[in-house]
Parts: C-alpha cells; sequence; structure tokens
C-alpha cells in the first residue's frame, strides 16, 4: 500500500502479494473455472484488504493531525480509481459499438451505473449472473465489486472520523463492527435464491461483511504499532495462524463452488475471516508472510493489480466472440498476455499520470488537457458509432433458443402435472398390475397389432423399433437437468407421457445432487432417474456417488453426457465413464460421440439440440431406456 498521511509515506510490505494473489484467482477462475473453482475468492481478498488499509490510513491520520481531511481523502480515492474506470469503459463501449454490436443492450445504464458507482444495486435486478459460463456474457459484470468499494469509500470516512471524535473505545468498535458483519452475513442467507443469486451476490448490504471484517481488523490491529522486533514466540504463533489460514484460502480457491448453497449460508463469511488473518500476518513486519509476499514479481502483479481486474474479463468476452468460444490453451495464454499489456498502459499512461497531480492547480497544466482531449474523442467516437442510439438503452435481447426454453417450460409444466398424477396412480396399481400381467400379454400383442399405424409413426419419428416404443412409453421416468433437458424435453414428454421434467437454465451441477436427495426423501423419485447435467460447470465423483445413493439400487439411472466445448466437459465425462464401470444400475448415453458425428443436429451455440437434434437426442435416451 502506498499513500500519503500528513508528509511521510507509507508502505506495508506484502500487500501488493496479496493483491496479486487476488488478482490471479479471479483471472484463473475466469478463464478456468473448472481448475480454480473458487478462485472468484480474490474480490473478498480486495474487500477485506481495502476495508483493512483504508481504515489504518484514517486511523493513522486522525492520530497525527486529529482530523480527516475529507478532500484530500476524496481526491485520492478519485485520482488512484475514477481515470482509469473511466478509459476502461469508453475503451469496451467503443469496442462494442464496432465490433460486437449484440452487446450494445443495456450498455447506457451499464455505463452511468458504473460512472455513479451503483452498477451493483442494478445488476441485482438487471444484470447477468456472475457464474454464467454461456452466451453472450457482458464485459462488465465484474464491475459490480468496484461499486461497493466506491460507496464504502464515500461514507466509512464520516464514521470513522465521528467514532474517533467520540473516544469510543477501539474494542467496542470493532465488536460492533463485526456484529454488523454477521447482519450482512445473515442477510445474504435470507436473500440466497438458487434459481437467482443476484439478490445475494452482488447487494450492497450482503456483501458488505467482508469489508467490515477489514475494518474490525485495523482497529485492533493498527500497522503502526506493530514492531518488527516482535519475540522469538510471538513470530512463531503468527507464522503458524498464516500458514494456516493460508493453507484454508488455497483449498477454497480450488474447492468452493460460488453457486453452492452452503457458499451464502456462512463459508463466505468463514473464508472472509480467514483472509483477515492472512492480512493480519501479513501486516506484521516480524512475520515470513511479510517477506515472502514482498518479491519482484508479486509486487509487479500487485501494483497493476487495479488495471488488470478492469481489463480481464472485457478481453476475455471479446475474443471468445471473435475464437467463437475457443478454450483451447494457447487462446487462454494468449488472452492473458492481452490483458497485462493493457494493464501496462493503463497503468503507466492513466494511473501513474493522475497519481502525479496532488492539487487543483495540476488540473489544467498541459498534461492534464491532452488527457482531457483523449475523454472527448472517445465520447465523440461513442457517438457517431452507436453506442448512444436507443438499442443501446433497450433490454438484453432474446435469442430464438431463449425464447423456446421459456416456451417448453411451459409446456413441462402443464404436462408434469399429469405425468405426476400417472405415476402416483401406477403405484397405487402396481399389485394388480403383476396379477394380470400373464393374462395380458397376448391381449397387449393384439392392441399393438391393431393400433400399429399410431405406434408405427410415433416409433419411425424416434428411429425406434415397435417393441422399443411399447417397452418406454409407459415407463415412469424423473428428469433432472440444466436448459439442454429444457430444450428436449417435450420430446422425451411426447415419447414417454408419465415423465416429470425438472429442467432450469443455467444449472450447476451441486443443484442437480441437492433435488435428487429432496424428491428422493419425499418418495417423489421415479423408478428411472434421468439426468441431464454437467453443461454448466464442473461434476466430481463424489457428486454422482450421492446421486447414486440417493437413487438406491433398485432404480435405474441414465445419466446423458455432455456435448459442448468448455473446459469442463472433458473432466465430466470422464467422471461418468468411470462411475458406470462403479455402479450396475448407472447407464451413460453416449451423446457427445453422437453429437461429434452429426454437428447438423446442434444449434448455433453448438451446445443446444435443434429440432432434429432433440429428436435424435431423444431416440439415445429411449434406446438406452429400452435396454433396462
Amino acid at each position: 500500500m502506498a499513500d500519503r498521511i500528513g508528509n511521510k509515506r507509507r508502505y506495508i510490505t506484502g500487500f501488493d502479494g496479496l493483491r496479486a494473489i487476488a488478482v490471479i484467482g479471479v483471472i484463473i477462475f475466469h478463464l478456468w473455472p473448472n481448475v480454480m473453482t473458487g478462485g472468484w475468492l480474490g474480490v473478498p481478498l480486495f474487500f477485506v484488504l481495502s476495508g483493512y488499509l483504508i481504515t489504518d490510513i484514517l486511523i493513522q491520520e486522525f492520530e497525527k493531525t486529529g482530523t480527516i481531511r475529507f478532500g484530500s481523502f476524496y481526491l485520492r480515492r478519485v485520482k488512484r480509481l475514477y481515470p482509469a474506470l473511466v478509459v476502461m469503459l469508453l475503451a469496451t463501449a467503443t469496442a462494442i459499438a464496432f465490433f460486437a454490436r449484440p452487446l450494445l443492450y443495456n450498455l447506457r445504464a451499464i455505463l452511468v451505473t458504473n460512472l455513479t458507482y451503483v452498477y451493483n444495486l442494478w445488476a441485482t435486478v438487471n444484470g447477468d449472473s456472475y457464474f454464467e459460463q454461456w452466451g453472450s456474457a457482458s464485459p462488465f459484470t465484474h464491475l459490480w465489486s468496484l461499486s461497493i468499494e466506491g460507496q464504502f469509500y464515500l461514507v466509512w470516512p464520516l464514521i470513522v472520523w465521528l467514532l474517533l471524535k467520540l473516544k469510543v473505545p477501539r474494542v467496542r468498535v470493532a465488536q460492533g463492527l463485526m456484529g454488523l458483519a454477521l447482519i450482512s452475513a445473515l442477510l445474504m442467507a435470507i436473500y440466497y435464491n438458487p434459481t437467482n443469486i443476484n439478490r445475494a451476490y452482488y447487494g450492497t448490504d450482503t456483501r458488505l461483511f467482508a469489508l467490515l471484517i477489514g475494518t474490525a481488523l485495523a482497529f485492533v490491529w493498527p500497522s503502526a504499532k506493530l514492531n518488527g522486533r516482535a519475540k522469538r514466540q510471538t513470530r512463531r504463533l503468527l507464522n503458524l495462524a498464516g500458514f494456516l489460514a493460508m493453507a484454508m484460502l488455497v483449498f477454497l480457491f480450488f474447492t468452493l463452488n460460488g453457486e453452492w448453497a452452503g457458499t451464502y449460508y456462512g463459508v463466505m463469511f468463514l473464508a472472509s475471516l480467514d483472509i483477515a488473518v492472512i492480512i493480519g500476518v501479513t501486516a506484521h513486519p516480524a512475520t515470513v508472510f511479510s517477506h515472502w509476499l514482498n518479491n519482484r514479481l508479486l509486487n509487479y502483479i500487485g501494483t497493476r493489480s487495479y488495471s488488470i481486474y478492469l481489463y480481464q474479463l472485457p478481453v476475455f468476452v471479446f475474443i471468445d466472440i471473435w475464437t467463437k468460444h475457443n478454450h483451447h490453451l494457447a487462446i487462454g495464454l494468449w488472452k492473458i498476455v492481452l490483458v497485462l499489456i493493457l494493464a501496462e498502459l493503463s497503468y503507466q499512461f492513466i494511473e501513474k499520470v493522475f497519481k502525479r497531480y496532488y492539487g487543483v492547480d495540476n488540473i489544467f497544466n498541459f498534461d492534464s488537457v491532452r488527457i482531457y482531449t483523449a475523454f472527448v474523442m472517445m465520447m465523440a467516437v461513442m457517438a457517431t458509432s452507436g453506442v448512444l442510439t436507443p438499442q443501446a438503452s433497450g433490454p438484453k435481447p432474446t435469442t430464438k433458443l431463449e425464447q423456446r426454453l421459456k416456451q417448453n417450460k411451459k409446456l413441462l409444466a402443464a404436462q408434469n402435472a399429469k405425468a405426476l398424477s400417472a405415476q402416483q396412480a401406477g403405484k397405487k396399481a402396481t399389485s394388480q398390475t403383476e396379477e394380470t400381467s400373464s393374462q395380458s400379454a397376448s391381449t397387449a400383442k393384439g392392441a399393438i397389432s391393431i393400433a400399429g399405424g399410431a405406434t408405427s409413426a410415433v416409433a419411425r419419428k424416434y428411429n425406434l423399433t415397435d417393441a422399443q416404443y411399447q417397452t418406454v412409453k409407459s415407463k415412469t421416468v424423473t428428469a433432472i437437468g440444466d436448459s439442454v433437458l429444457l430444450d428436449a424435453g417435450p420430446s422425451l414428454q411426447e415419447l414417454m407421457p408419465s415423465t416429470v421434467v425438472d429442467g432450469q437454465v443455467g444449472r450447476q451441477p451441486n443443484e442437480a445432487v441437492t433435488l435428487v436427495q429432496q424428491m428422493a426423501a419425499k418418495g417423489t423419485l421415479a423408478q428411472n432417474l434421468l439426468m441431464v447435467i454437467g453443461t454448466n460447470g464442473a461434476i466430481s465423483p463424489a457428486q454422482v456417488q450421492t446421486v447414486m445413493a440417493a437413487a438406491g439400487s433398485q432404480r435405474q439411472v441414465y445419466w446423458v453426457g455432455v456435448a459442448a466445448d468448455r473446459a469442463w466437459i472433458s473432466g465430466n465425462n470422464s467422471v461418468l465413464l468411470a462411475a458406470q464401470k462403479k455402479y450396475a444400475n448407472l447407464h451413460l448415453i453416449d451423446w457427445p460421440d453422437a453429437a461429434k458425428a452429426h454437428p447438423e443436429w446442434l444449434g448455433p451455440d453448438k451446445v443446444h439440440p435443434n429440432v432434429q437434434g432433440s429428436i435424435q437426442y431423444t431416440s439415445l435416451i429411449a434406446q438406452k431406456i429400452a435396454e433396462n
């Protein structure tokens, strides 16, 4: 950290290293979420660090001068954050206007809310999910965290000044702040909604706890009071606490899924407490963390972490568009290189330039006028390129796929009620059916021949023999999955009317696993369980084991392999292949090979089957079910 307090500058060694760890985690998460599932924890790391640093600066200033110079504080924050943000917003908006016009939706609102630091509040209602992996992702989604920090910087100096002026005991202040942090964490749990996490994830009130934890730490662990000549026993205890906390953070970086319910029911809060321990240990000059995190590479990344954070998602989104979402490792590395180049330019020509101006006298010098002129030119480019047109103020357009999925969901809801009733009726009639099964066998054969015309028509549509069709049409099935299931759901119910389809756009594997457990506990799982999950995130062997345990050995479980171009897909299919060898009642449906052999069965996104593909998709499922 480098900032001005009176006439002195101070620097806490190791903090740039923590910034580097935070931004590296975020970048890897956005590039390879299957590799670092919890890399998004870099944002809470930024939050706790900001809460600590800003509070520590304000306390030191008050101790030295007896007051807090609000104007000076706000000017420093504006110079540090605003110019780079404005340039990134204008550059990204201009790139959208020229090269990615489908992303023009909501652009005006996005620019205004980011410039006024209320973007996170707007995103709770209008924004895309932070964990959305498909479609035309917004290049601005990551900026929600900057809005929360901007709001914090606005009000926090006044609160610190009042607390210090009233001479409230600092331990009491820290206790009060931790109490507020607990309330914030409770609000996160209350507002958590697995079908739409935006309110819990983006809300200022639900994410404030990380900043508050940092502020509480600053009141009881001020950096100015930390002695580099601490006793040996003290150093050992601090280093041990640091190692344990860092090991836990690394573990969470690689394991914590941002869409798990547990994440919002306290795990994110506990992770922020763990981060506070790391920050407290690093702030102490006698610890090894203060030295190990203070090296040339980490300091380089840390000092540019703000610009790196600004440009990473725009670069990733644009390159994904231009390369048609090719996630080859080499492309990922080129993305990182481009982000670092843009961040270096931003750091050298925006951040450092504005950092040199400390007073109003500098506002109208020659260098400043050149910068303002560049801003005006960029605004003119935006205006002439169509960014400020009505299209830029409109909502996100609905694609044909989204329209079809929405319509399918309505159709499925109506049919699900009938299917569930049929399943319940079937359970009651099971004993009677068993008693008369031998007598009805010959009658059934006659019925097949009499109704052969209708049977053959449906069978031909789905490439089934009449025998296969007669086997599957009366099967009771519970189908749980994501948008791919929603796409194929009507075909499944046409072929197997007693199928209950529970599909949801963007559904993660952990949500599907939880749903299976809940339905098993309620006794609403059918005799056949169809899983269409794994498109949106990694499947673990433990999750498959949980599904199989909930289904039990008497049910047949059918799991459709995933055909898509995402880094975690091959791993998911490998997990399913291994699980199929372990469980006799688990049957893997090889959709990936079928889709590879027939790319014409896939829609434009190369993930969801088109109309013809849905028929073929359903056919594969039916053929597998008919075998058992």
